[in-house]
């Protein structure tokens, strides 16, 4: 058997780079997010999926829905907040 140096299963992704770490958030951060967007995590037990679900515009709420069932889910923004980024919806 003949191993080749370059395997078939390597997958480029243009999207993803190498960036210099001052240019990334802070894993301490109270808020992770996706290009601009501030996001939290939710893990929809009704279907068994996960998505993001994004801050509104206004910043008091995080809103989304499930991407399964399209059920609605609002998230209030609280004055302390959280360091949770992942919650669960019933």
């Amino acid at each position: 058997m003949i191993m080749e140096k370059d395997p078939d299963y390597i997958l480029d992704i243009s999207g993803l780079r190498n960036e210099p770490a001052h240019d990334k958030p802070s894993e301490h951060s109270k808020e992770q997010s996706v290009g601009d967007r501030k996001c939290i995590y939710v893990h929809f037990e009704c279907c068994g999926v996960y998505c993001h679900i994004y801050k509104n515009k206004a910043g008091t709420a995080y809103e989304g829905r499930c991407p399964k069932c399209l059920r609605s889910l609002s998230v209030k923004v609280g004055p302390g907040g959280t360091e949770n980024r992942f919650f669960r919806a019933k």
